[in-house]
C-alpha cells in the first residue's frame, strides 16, 4: 500500500515555516528520494521480535533492517535517562537516516496516552541535535502491541508535537503515518488542524511579555545552591523576580486548557533567563529534564540574548551529549569558599552595565530592545570582533588580585575597555574562542604572573599567544607583572621587561606606575622603555615559522623508526578539512592511505553532513588531523571543530592534535587569519621551500619508509619529460610548457607530503600515552633558534635590576604626594 499524503497543519515559527503531515500506506514503502532524517518507532524494552503486527516486523520483511542488529551497536544509549536510544546512521539504500527507538517496560500499566507521547518527545529532544530543521516520519506509537487507542494517540501525538515545535524544537516536518486510511481518522486531524491553526501563527512568540528575570528550575535536594544562588543575586539587586518549579507545580490553576507542556513554554517565555540546576536527582526527575528541554529549545531559537544557562550542582558520569554541548557553571559548594564561588557565578549569568556617571554596577536582565537588535545583528557575522585595550591574563587562585588591578585601572584610566573573562564569558559561550579571539584584538595584555599562572594551561596559552603578538606585532605590547615571589621561572618568561613589585603592594605599583604608562600609551601613544618596550625588534611571523619548520624537516624525517603495524590497531584517526578542491582532495587522499597502510579507522568531516557524527568521532578519536588553510579559517563551522579538538588536547592526554598547513593563512587577505592558527605546532607545510631542496629529497630516497614515494616522483618526472618531447615536435610554446612542469611539481610535492603527514601522524597516534602536547608554540623558542643571539642569558639579571631599581625610585619620590600629584609626577618621571 503506497504512501498518501491525505492533509497537513501547517504554521509559522520564529524559524520558519512548519509543517504536521497526516499520511495513509505502509511506512516501509517511503521512496529512498524522500528520504526522512529520523523515524521514531516503539518497542517493549528489549524486545525487537519481528513480529506480523508491529512495524519491527516489517522493517525486517520489507527492507532487511533488523532493529534488534541495529540495538546490538546503538550510537547512543539514553534508556535509563529518556526511555529510547538511537542507531547510526543507517544504509543509504534505505529511505531514513537513522531510527529512534523508543521502549517503554510492560509493567508500566495504567500510563496514559498524553504521558507516554510526552516522554517521546522528551526522547525527541536530545536526538534533534542530529540534524538541522530535519524531518521526522512516525507511525502512531505504542498502539497495537502497546494498548493505547489510535484516536488518543492521534490527539497527544499532534498536541505535542505542534507544542514543541512552535517553540524551537529543531525539526521542519513531521509525518505521522497510519497504515488503514478511515474517515474516522481524518474528521480527528480536521479538527486538530483547525485548533492549532487558530492558535499558533507569525510573530506570537516575540508579544511575549517578561515578567521575571529568572526561572529555576531544580530538584528539592539542591534546594541549599538555589537558595545560595538567589541570595547572591539579590544582594545587588532587590528587586530581581524570581519564578521557580515549586511554584509551578504549587499554583497550576485547575481549569486552565492549556497542556503541561504548553504552559511550561508560556512561563519560560516570560523569564529573560533559565537556569537549570543539575545534578543526578535532578536528571532522575522526569519534569525537570522537560524543563530543561523546553529551555533548550527556545534557546535555540532565541538569537538576541542567550536564554539557557546551565548550573552543574554535582558531579554527573553520564550527561547526554547535547548537556554537555551547553557551556555550565560549576557551583559545587566548597569548604571556606561558598561566597566567592557564588560571586563568580553572579558575574557569569547576570549581564553588567555601568550606570552613567556612577562608579557602581547594575544587574541588567532585560536586554533593551535596541540591545536585542544590535546582538542578533551582530550574531550573523561568522566572525565576532572583540576591541578591548588591555586583555587581562590571570590565574583564577589570584582573583583578589585581578580585581585590583581592575579597580585602580578603571579608576585611574578612564574610559579603558578591560577584557576580563569573569565579567567578559557568558554560559552558553564559546568561552575558549573569545579568549583566543580577545587577546587579538586588544593593545596589549598584563599578565598577572605567579605560581599558580605558570601552573595552568590556560594561563600559558594566554601568554604564549601575547608573546608571539608582542615579538610580531608593533602595535600590541605584552606587560608582564610578578605578583608574588617565583621559583623555577621558565626563561622564557623573562624575554619581555619584567615588572617586580618588590616591596610595594599591587595597588601602589598599578596606580603610581602602570596606570600612567598605560593611559600615556593608549591617549599620545608614547612609550615608557622600561614598562612598554620602546624600540622593541618585530618579526615577520610566517616567516619565522617557515624558517623554523625548513630547518627541522630533515632531521625529523631521517630520525623516523619503522611503524610497528601491532600498534596501530584499532586506533581511530579524524580529519578536519575545508571543501574547497585542493584541501579536500588532500584530505581524502591522506584518508586513504592511513586506512589502506596503517589499518586505521579514519573519518573525514567533508563526507559526513551530521554535526552530531563528526562532533562524537572528534570525541572517540585518538589522533586529531586538521588540515588548516586559509579556506579553513574562513569558515566558522571549521573554527568552531578546531576549538574542540585544541579542548581535547588540552585535558585528555591520551588525544593528539596533529596540524599540517596547507599554505599561507593571510592568502587572499582575508580577515580571518587568527594568531593562533598560525602558532599551531605544524611540523609540515605545503608551502614551505624544503620540500624542493635536494637535501630533502635525497634523505628521502635513502629512508625505506619514503624509498616508494621518491620511485613515484622520478616516475612523474620521466613522464613529464616524455610529454614535453612529444609535444615539443608540435611546436608547444613556452608559456604552456612553464604550466606542465608546474603541474609537474605540485604532483611530487603532493605525493611528499602526503606520503610524510600519513608517517608522522602514525608516528603520534604510536607514541606512548601521557606526554602530552603543546597546544600553541612558542614564540622565544622559534626567535632563538633562528636568531641565536636575541636575549644573552648573561644580561637577563642586570636588566631586571635596573628596570627594578628604576620602578623603586620611582614609587618612593612619589609616596609623600597627594593623588593627583603622585600620577601627574610618575607619567613626567617615566
Amino acid at each position: 500500500m503506497s504512501l498518501r499524503l491525505m492533509d497537513k497543519i501547517e504554521f509559522h515559527t520564529e524559524t520558519g515555516p512548519k509543517a504536521i503531515e497526516l499520511w495513509f500506506g505502509d511506512i516501509t514503502l517511503l521512496p529512498a528520494t524522500d528520504k526522512v532524517d529520523l523515524l521514531l518507532l516503539s518497542a517493549f524494552r528489549g524486545n525487537y521480535v519481528p513480529t506480523r503486527t508491529c512495524l519491527i516486523g516489517a522493517l525486517f520483511r520489507q527492507l532487511s533492517l533488523s532493529v534488534k542488529d541495529l540495538a546490538e551497536d546503538k550510537e547512543e544509549d539514553l534508556r535509563d535517562l529518556f526511555h529510547c536510544w538511537w542507531s547510526k546512521p543507517l544504509h543509504e539504500n534505505l529511505p531514513y537516516r537513522r531510527i529512534l527507538c523508543f521502549e517503554t517496560n510492560r509493567s508500566r500499566k495504567g500510563i496514559t496516552p498524553q504521558r507516554a507521547v510526552k516522554e517521546v518527545f522528551r526522547a525527541l529532544v536530545p536526538a534533534t541535535g542530529l540534524f538541522v530543521n530535519g524531518v521526522v516520519m512516525s507511525s502512531l506509537l505504542s498502539t497495537g502491541n502497546q494498548g493505547h487507542s489510535e484516536e488518543a494517540m492521534l490527539h497527544a501525538i499532534v498536541n505535542n508535537a505542534a507544542t514543541w515545535m512552535k517553540n524551537g524544537l529543531n525539526i521542519s516536518t513531521y509525518k505521522l503515518v497510519i497504515y488503514i486510511s478511515n474517515e474516522e481518522t481524518l474528521t480527528h486531524f480536521a479538527k486538530l488542524k483547525a485548533k492549532h491553526s487558530d492558535v499558533y501563527g507569525p510573530g506570537l512568540a516575540s508579544s511575549t511579555i517578561l515578567k521575571y528575570d529568572f526561572y529555576l528550575s531544580y530538584v528539592s535536594e539542591n534546594e541549599e545552591s538555589v537558595n545560595l544562588v538567589k541570595r547572591m543575586f539579590l544582594q545587588h539587586n532587590k528587586s530581581l523576580t524570581f519564578c521557580t518549579s515549586k511554584d509551578m507545580m504549587e499554583n497550576v490553576e485547575s481549569g486552565s486548557c492549556l497542556a503541561d507542556e504548553e504552559r511550561i513554554f508560556q512561563v519560560m517565555k516570560s523569564c529573560a533567563r533559565v537556569i537549570t540546576f543539575l545534578s543526578p536527582a535532578y536528571l532522575e526527575d522526569d519534569d525537570r529534564v522537560e524543563e530543561y528541554n523546553a529551555a533548550w529549545c527556545l534557546n535555540r531559537q532565541t538569537t538576541s540574548f542567550t536564554r539557557l544557562a546551565p548550573m552543574l550542582c554535582e558531579g554527573i558520569s553520564n550527561l547526554p551529549t547535547y548537556m554537555s554541548l551547553i557551556q555550565w557553571v560549576h557551583i559545587r559548594l566548597q569548604d571556606g569558599n561558598t561566597e566567592k564561588l557564588m560571586r563568580n557565578v553572579t558575574l557569569y549569568v547576570v549581564g553588567y552595565v555601568q550606570d552613567s556617571g556612577e562608579e557602581s554596577s547594575v544587574i541588567k536582565t532585560r536586554p533593551t530592545k535596541a540591545a536585542e537588535d544590535k546582538k542578533a545583528q551582530e550574531s550573523k557575522k561568522a566572525d565576532e570582533k572583540f576591541e578591548y585595550d588591555v586583555f587581562i591574563s590571570y590565574s583564577h587562585a589570584n582573583d583578589e588580585i585581578c580585581e585590583l588591578a581592575v579597580a585602580v585601572l578603571t579608576k585611574f584610566v578612564p574610559g579603558i575597555r578591560l577584557f576580563v573573562d569573569r565579567q567578559e564569558l557568558q554560559t552558553g559561550g564559546s568561552w575558549q574562542q573569545k579568549l583566543y579571539h580577545a587577546v587579538e584584538s586588544s593593545h596589549m595584555t598584563l599578565a598577572l604572573l605567579s605560581q599558580s599562572y605558570f601552573n595552568s594551561k590556560m594561563c600559558n596559552e594566554e601568554f604564549r599567544l601575547s608573546l608571539a603578538r608582542h615579538f610580531t606585532d608593533s602595535n600590541f605590547h605584552l606587560i608582564p607583572l610578578q605578583i608574588e615571589e617565583l621559583t623555577d621561572v621558565d626563561h622564557r618568561y623573562l624575554s619581555v621587561n619584567n615588572c617586580v613589585l618588590g616591596n610595594q603592594d599591587v595597588r601602589s605599583y598599578v596606580e603610581h606606575l602602570l596606570a600612567p604608562v598605560i593611559k600615556t600609551f593608549l591617549t599620545v601613544g608614547e612609550k615608557d622603555s622600561h614598562i612598554i618596550c620602546k624600540d622593541k625588534t618585530v618579526y615577520h611571523l610566517p616567516t619565522l615559522l617557515a624558517d623554523g619548520r625548513n630547518a627541522r624537516l630533515v632531521d625529523l624525517i631521517q630520525k623516523e623508526s619503522k611503524i610497528d603495524l601491532r600498534k596501530t590497531a584499532n586506533k581511530c584517526i579524524q580529519i578536519l578539512c575545508a571543501s574547497n578542491k585542493f584541501d579536500s582532495d588532500i584530505g581524502l587522499e591522506i584518508k586513504t592511505k592511513l586506512a589502506a597502510s596503517f589499518q586505521f579507522k579514519v573519518g573525514i568531516n567533508i563526507e559526513c553532513e551530521d554535526a552530531a557524527v563528526v562532533l562524537k568521532r572528534l570525541d572517540e578519536a585518538d589522533v586529531i588531523v586538521v588540515l588548516m588553510s586559509s579556506h579553513f579559517v574562513k569558515d566558522a563551522d571549521l573554527i568552531e571543530l578546531l576549538h574542540v579538538a585544541i579542548n581535547r588536547q588540552r585535558l585528555d592526554l591520551r588525544v593528539r592534535m596533529y596540524p599540517i598547513l596547507l599554505n599561507d593563512l593571510s592568502e587572499g587577505e582575508t580577515e580571518h587569519c587568527y594568531i593562533y592558527c598560525q602558532l599551531l605546532p605544524y611540523e609540515l607545510c605545503f608551502t614551505d621551500t624544503i620540500w624542493h631542496h635536494p637535501t630533502l629529497d635525497e634523505v628521502m630516497k635513502n629512508h625505506p619508509s619514503y624509498a616508494k614515494t621518491m620511485r613515484q616522483c622520478v616516475s612523474v618526472q620521466a613522464s613529464f619529460e616524455n610529454r614535453i618531447q612529444s609535444l615539443l615536435q608540435h611546436g608547444i610554446d613556452e608559456h604552456k610548457m612553464r604550466g606542465f612542469q608546474r603541474e609537474s611539481e605540485r604532483i611530487k610535492l603532493q605525493l611528499k607530503l602526503v606520503r610524510a603527514a600519513c608517517n608522522r601522524i602514525t608516528h603520534y597516534a604510536c607514541e606512548s600515552e601521557g606526554e602530552g602536547c603543546e597546544v600553541i608554540i612558542n614564540i622565544i623558542d622559534v626567535i632563538k633558534a633562528a636568531v641565536p643571539k636575541l636575549a644573552p642569558e648573561k644580561d637577563e639579571d642586570s636588566s631586571k635590576n635596573r628596570n627594578n631599581n628604576h620602578q623603586s625610585k620611582i614609587l618612593s619620590q612619589v609616596a609623600s604626594d597627594t593623588t593627583e600629584q603622585k600620577t601627574s609626577q610618575a607619567c613626567q618621571l617615566l
